[in-house]
């Protein structure tokens, strides 16, 4: 046989096996008549095999297209028995009543359940496929203008084929003989710019799914440009007549099944019927630089935000263990969560949170903080708002201040006004001073003191706890409301650590507390008078309320 009928005969076969992928009864007759052909030469002395044998290219040719059916079939086959990918919704049938039937043709589906995608891989194909696109052009115009085989084509054919080899499965349609030979090879340039988005596109996605830090929307965005990408890449090969390529396919299928296990909706160029320009792949490549630049200074600003949690975590620890330089190490803490929430972490993420929770009851007084700060304070105090206090709430160091302010306050009440009510400080304040009642007044913005008055006025109160940082109201607006009703005001500037607490009571009010104890155990002592009880069971630091009584 010829070569250039061999030739014609192979990059015919091949064309075929393409087709055959789409093409259930084109593959059957393909598996036959290769069939037919091999036993032929199976029959010694026949017609049939003495044409065989004078012609072994042909014989090549039959057992590769066989080999070839054979592993499409085993493809398929698993394709067809492969289970579905869930759906991320449920399409209901279209109504169809009353109108008439339209039959309309079959359209080309891919299946969705394959292997994980070796994007590296797909990445040094498609970019190797790239140059190939632009070597098969540059290849036909040499050959147009007489260019020499031997010295300027063959050198380049032999080194694009090994770097090919070296790659799996890495077969370059386009500079294979049978490959497509548009009447204008600009097209070629195309196809050249689809492989390189793609391979820019499945890159961007590798790095993204590395960084986990990285946002919902990075990873959406980065799908809607590589579906672009594909759908661009699938055009430009059918415009020149080219192949359904391997990479093209996996990266769709990948897309698609990714899509719906994560519930993401891309909305376009996922449809045959909706399909990307080719022209628009530097616009492609220049939102892909863009995306690119974004993870990159996501990237940038997770590893700023690991390292400055790292020092969080450090000063926390430090607080605890090292009481002695609490001051200094809350003061570079504040500092350290002030430049997170700059860096873009909101204030109530949960891993801060979680590392300061251990030590906020420990918040020392630090002057003006940092708006910040105090934003993180306030999401922090309405979570633990929600959560339930400890079964057995205790102090692992208590403090000669918890057992003075214990022996002035036990069996009396206080008011403790600002923040949002939690569990477990109130519980813990409740039991380590032997409270009667410890009246928890959660503050609004523009909150009248007037519905304060009932708590403060009771006799069983015998102060008033104003906490500072979660107050809406000033120091001075409570010191002056508590005069009125004659209870001393104790000014928190920091957490509502029992320790502290006590530290506050008896630095700002323990005189009048033990005035008051006094004054009450001498009423105790002596016959109350029946005719006016509630005067006389009023403490002598309520005059004004007396009188009112």
């Amino acid at each position: 046989m010829p070569k250039e009928i061999a030739s014609a005969l192979a990059s015919l076969a091949e064309r075929l096996v393409v087709l055959a992928t789409q093409d259930a009864e084109l593959r059957t007759a393909l598996r036959r008549l290769a069939d037919a052909y091999l036993q032929a030469t199976e029959q010694p002395g026949s017609a049939a095999h003495e044409q065989v044998a004078s012609a072994p290219a042909a014989l090549e040719l039959a057992e590769q297209v066989h080999a070839t059916l054979q592993t499409l079939e085993t493809v398929v086959a698993n394709e067809a028995n492969a289970p579905a990918a869930e759906s991320p919704r449920e399409k209901l049938s279209e109504l169809t009543l009353g109108r008439a039937t339209i039959s309309e043709p079959p359209r080309l589906s891919y299946p969705t359940t394959f292997a994980p995608a070796d994007f590296a891989t797909i990445e040094s194909r498609c970019r190797l496929k790239a140059e190939a696109a632009r070597w098969a052009a540059a290849r036909r115009r040499l050959m147009a203008d007489g260019a020499s085989y031997d010295t300027q084509i063959d050198p380049k054919d032999r080194d694009i084929i090994s770097r090919a080899k070296a790659l799996p499965n890495c077969f370059l349609w386009m500079n294979h003989p049978s490959g497509p030979s548009p009447s204008n090879l600009a097209l070629y340039e195309d196809v050249a710019a689809g492989f390189e988005a793609l391979a820019e596109g499945v890159s961007l996605i590798s790095q993204i799914r590395n960084e986990h830090i990285l946002d919902q929307t990075e990873f959406e965005a980065a799908l809607d440009v590589l579906a672009e990408a594909q759908s661009a890449l699938r055009v430009a090969i059918a415009t020149i007549d080219g192949p359904m390529d391997s990479d093209q396919t996996e990266v769709f299928r990948w897309l698609k099944t990714t899509a719906a296990e994560s519930q993401i909706f891309i909305q376009r160029y996922m449809r045959l019927d909706d399909p990307a320009d080719p022209a628009r792949c530097p616009e492609i490549l220049a939102r892909l630089e863009e995306l690119q630049a974004r993870v990159q200074e996501a990237r940038r600003r997770g590893n700023l935000r690991k390292k400055l949690l790292g020092k969080v975590r450090h000063k926390a620890s430090l607080i605890q263990s090292d009481p002695a330089g609490a001051q200094d190490h809350w003061r570079i803490l504040v500092q350290t969560v002030d430049e997170l929430i700059s860096g873009g972490l909101p204030h109530s993420n949960r891993e801060l949170r979680e590392l300061l929770l251990p030590v906020l009851d420990q918040l020392p007084e630090l002057g003006n903080l940092p708006q910040s700060f105090t934003l993180v304070l306030r999401e922090m105090d309405r979570y633990m708002a929600t959560c339930l206090p400890p079964e057995s709430p205790s102090l692992s160091r208590i403090s000669p201040e918890v057992w003075e302010t214990q022996a002035l306050l036990r069996g009396r009440s206080l008011v403790l006004i600002g923040g949002e009510k939690r569990p477990g400080p109130y519980q813990a304040i409740q039991e380590a001073f032997g409270l009667k009642d410890l009246i928890w007044l959660e503050t609004r913005a523009h909150e009248s003191f007037e519905s304060f008055a009932p708590y403060v006025a009771r006799p069983d109160v015998a102060a008033v706890l104003l906490a500072v940082r979660w107050s809406s109201h000033s120091y001075g607006e409570v010191k002056n409301f508590c005069e009125l009703y004659g209870k001393p005001l104790v000014r928190l500037p920091g957490g509502y650590n029992p320790n502290q607490v006590a530290a506050q009571i008896m630095a700002q009010c323990s005189e009048r507390l033990r005035m008051g104890k006094r004054h009450t155990e001498n009423l105790l002592a002596r016959k109350p008078d029946a005719e006016n009880p509630r005067v006389e069971n009023a403490s002598p630091e309520t005059p004004q309320l007396a009188k009112s009584l």
